[in-house]
Formats: C-alpha cells, sequence, structure tokens
C-alpha cells in the first residue's frame, strides 16, 4: 500500500510540474505578445506629436501632402523599431531561461562522461547562455529554488545578451530616429553608470564633496562651451539636425535672406 501511494504521489508532482510549465510557457508567450504592443503603442504616442510638431514648424517646403507623408513615415518607423525590439527582447530572455535551466540541469544529474569536444562544446554553450562568472554566483541565486517571473531575466547578463541582439537586429540599421534614440540613450547611460559608481563608492564620484548641486553648473559650462566651440570651428562634425537648430539662433540677421544667413 506504501508504494502505491508512493507511486500515486509521485505521479501527481510529475502532473503538477507539466502544468506548471505549460501555464509558465504561456505566461512568456504572453508576455512577448504585452511587450510587442506595448512597443509599438508607445512608439506611436512619442513620436506622432513630436513629428507632427516637427514637421510642420521646420518643413516649411513640404507640401500638406508631404508633410502628412513624413509624419506617419517617422511615427511607423519608431513605433515598428519599439514593437520589434521589445519583441526580439522577450523572446531571447526567455530562451535564455529555458537554454540556461537544461544546461544546469544537465550538469546537476549529468554522470556520463562525454567526450573531448562535446564537452568543449557545452561548456562553450554553458558560458554563452550563462556568462563566464555564473557559477561563481550560483551559490546565492538558485535557479531552481527561486525561478524568475514570466518576462524578466534570471540574471543581468541575460539583459545585456538579449538587449544586445535586440539592439543590433533592430537598432543597429542606421535611420535618423534610429540614431537619434542612439544619442538619447548614450547620455542616460553615462549619468546611470556615474549615479552606480557614486552607490558603489567608486571614487571620485563617491566622493562627498562633489554632490549634484555643485558639480551640475561646471558640467553645464564644460557642455555648452565645447558645443559653441565646436559650432564656431568645427561646425561640420556637429549632427545635423542640431547645426540647423543652432544656426537658426545664432546665425539669424533682421532683415536677412535665409540664403544670406
Amino acid at each position: 500500500m506504501n508504494d502505491i501511494s508512493n507511486e500515486e504521489a509521485i505521479l501527481s508532482t510529475n502532473n503538477n510540474d507539466t502544468s506548471t510549465s505549460s501555464i509558465t510557457l504561456w505566461e512568456e508567450v504572453a508576455v512577448i505578445l504585452s511587450a510587442l504592443v506595448g512597443g509599438g503603442r508607445y512608439g506611436l504616442k512619442i513620436r506622432l506629436p513630436h513629428a507632427t510638431i516637427m514637421t510642420f514648424l521646420f518643413g516649411s517646403k513640404l507640401s500638406f501632402h508631404e508633410k502628412i507623408k513624413t509624419i506617419a513615415k517617422l511615427a511607423t518607423e519608431h513605433a515598428t523599431n519599439l514593437a520589434a525590439f521589445a519583441c526580439v527582447y522577450k523572446f531571447m530572455l526567455s530562451s535564455l531561461k529555458v537554454l540556461s535551466r537544461s544546461i544546469n540541469q544537465g550538469n546537476d544529474t549529468n554522470t556520463i562522461h562525454y567526450g573531448i569536444l562535446r564537452q568543449l562544446s557545452k561548456s562553450l554553450l554553458s558560458i554563452i547562455v550563462n556568462g563566464p562568472y555564473y557559477q561563481r554566483k550560483r551559490h546565492i541565486t538558485s535557479m531552481t529554488t527561486n525561478p524568475s517571473k514570466p518576462g524578466l531575466p534570471e540574471q543581468p547578463y541575460h539583459a545585456f545578451l538579449a538587449g544586445s541582439v535586440g539592439g543590433y537586429l533592430v537598432w543597429g540599421n542606421y535611420s535618423s530616429i534610429n540614431y537619434q534614440l542612439l544619442l538619447y540613450l548614450a547620455s542616460r547611460i553615462i549619468i546611470g553608470c556615474i549615479k552606480l559608481a557614486r552607490e558603489k563608492g567608486v571614487p571620485p564620484f563617491s566622493w562627498k564633496g562633489l554632490t549634484f548641486n555643485k558639480t551640475y553648473p561646471w558640467a553645464a559650462a564644460g557642455i555648452w562651451g565645447t558645443v559653441m566651440m565646436l559650432f564656431e570651428e568645427y561646425p561640420d562634425v556637429l549632427h545635423p539636425s542640431l547645426k540647423r537648430s543652432m544656426d537658426e539662433i545664432y546665425r539669424f540677421r533682421f532683415g536677412a535672406d535665409k540664403s544670406e544667413s
């Protein structure tokens, strides 16, 4: 009787594991689809009003039909790229999660000695999926006892790898919108890294005298001084949109034709 009850308990556990795995799979798929819709919706919400204002302000040479066509093109490109990147990113996170757990379970349960080439390929795949320092952190974060929620990375390395793949596939194709977003993210990343270095106690960012209120005026002075020097001496190295904006301000003359300014 005890053996029968044990077998029933094992079967019940296996059924629960199977249902849990299927639910997790569908949750991952739902997260990917949600990211696809969310990226497209946010892209339209952000780019449509911006493109409308900028096109009507600076597109004086365009006809009304051309303005509408330009606005639609910019809004569609931004929304499509955000939707594609969000979808690729979430898909990569889910794929890395499945591969990571499969590799880890194989390492825990496998007692067969494979050939050298197969073992090397397995080790290489493990490094690509889990990162080179995963074994050092494994005793801190257990994949079996603390599984991550659907749509979230199991470790920071997965977020970096998934973002890199999505960035190359989606944002790697040059366009004015992609380049603009790249510059936007670069500035935000620099500020974020400085804040992180301060939180981690990395000098000189952690020095108590270097507060935001004290350093901000000097940063503003250096940035504005540099951009004005480049504009006056080397205007061709500046981004065309920035140069056009600065021409509107610093090359404006009352009563002068636009061709002369």
